[in-house]
């Protein structure tokens, strides 16, 4: 069952730019539901700006890293990395970049919903220095 259907509806109303809006807009261009527990994780992609590629889900898990948020999740998703080389040298540069940056470890998309994504993106987002 959908147990978060009505949740994923309510988003789809929020204002254009807000941070639920853009979640919801993520979502459905991929034809993805909201997953119990994997909220906050797609409001992650939606602010760091990773796609939701494999590739890209382990270049976020290296910034996460970085970023203080050592889960088991994380580490599992992190480790797929060596089945690809072609984005090794990438992953030190993520981890670092998680490392300079404010902590969005407690963020979450119930607390955020409602805001600006832009404004969001200014505070928590993820600064490319490479």
């Amino acid at each position: 069952k959908d147990y978060l259907a009505p949740k994923l509806n309510h988003l789809r109303t929020l204002q254009l730019g807000t941070v639920g809006r853009e979640v919801a807009e993520m979502l459905d261009n991929k034809k993805y539901r909201l997953i119990p527990k994997f909220e906050n994780h797609d409001l992650k992609h939606i602010i760091l700006d990773y796609e939701m590629t494999m590739k890209d889900e382990i270049r976020m898990q290296a910034y996460l890293i970085g970023n203080d948020n050592l889960t088991f999740p994380c580490l599992i998703f992190f480790s797929l990395g060596v089945f690809y080389p072609v984005i090794w040298k990438d992953l030190l540069k993520e981890y670092q970049t998680g490392k300079v940056s404010k902590s969005i470890h407690f963020l979450t998309l119930d607390n955020c919903m409602e805001l600006q994504l832009k404004d969001i993106k200014s505070e928590y987002g993820r600064k490319i220095n490479y």
